[in-house]
Order: C-alpha cells, then structure tokens, then sequence
C-alpha cells in the first residue's frame, strides 16, 4: 500500500517536473518576441522606452527565510510602512540642530530682556526650551533657588 502511494508521488513529481519545464520554455518563447509584439524593432529599445517611463527600479528583496516571501507580497513601498509605524508609537522624527552662535545668543538674550514667554522665543529662534535656558543661566537672568 506505502509502495503504491510512493509511486504515485514519484509520478506526480515527474508530471509536475515536466510542466514546469514546459512552461518555462513557453514563457522564453512568449518574451524572445515580446520588443515585436510592442512595435519596438529591438529589446533594448523595449527597454529605453520602459526605462523613461519613470520611476525606479524595485529593490531586489533580501531572502531571510519565510519574512522575505511576505514582504514582497506589499502593494506600498518600505518606507511608506515605515513611516506609518512610527506614528503608530508616537516616534517623532528628529528636529535639525540649530547652530548656536554669539549673534544667536545676543539675540535671545535681548528677546529675553525685552519679555515673552520661553517658548514663544525659542520657537522665534528655533532652538529647543532647555537650550534657551541654558543661555539664560548663562547670561545670569535666571535666580537662584532659595535653600
């Protein structure tokens, strides 16, 4: 009973093989001649003419075992995903530095002098609300705490 199943396994297997390798040859012949059923006179013209289409080229996937097979299976690209999934936690994209110069500081500083909230002038500026306090302890417009 084992020695029949085996057999039909193996014929299966044989059958499938052949198919295969059918259709292989089928889909060489169906592309050898696919620049002549698009009006292009040879494949590198087929080529150009996709290539100015626009667009990259898809990224080749890196093979990982099963993960590979189920990222290729995404309609949106990688970084699209990606960016979905930090705003799902909360990850925020960090800010560009702002140079901190003397003319920088001199200007806070007056801005500070002059009055306004914190925030208000560091967003005027463009530096964070702990590098604009820095610069006031520096400048000394900050009391110290009573002990």
């Amino acid at each position: 009973m084992i020695s029949n199943t085996l057999k039909a396994i193996q014929e299966t297997k044989s059958k499938l093989a052949a198919l295969e390798k059918k259709a292989a040859v089928e889909q060489k012949a169906r592309i050898q001649n696919l620049h002549k059923e698009a009006g292009f006179a040879t494949r590198q013209e087929l080529i150009d003419a996709l290539q100015t289409l626009g667009g990259k080229a898809p990224k080749k996937a890196k093979a990982r075992g099963p993960r590979a097979a189920k990222a290729t299976k995404t309609s949106k690209p990688a970084k699209a995903l990606k960016a979905k999934k930090a705003l799902k936690k909360g990850v925020k994209k960090r800010a560009k530095r702002t140079v901190i110069t003397a003319e920088l500081k001199k200007g806070i500083i007056a801005a500070l002098k002059t009055g306004g909230t914190g925030a208000a002038i560091a967003a005027k500026f463009g530096v964070s609300v702990p590098t604009l306090h820095n610069i006031k302890k520096a400048a000394g417009l900050t009391k110290a705490r009573k002990k």
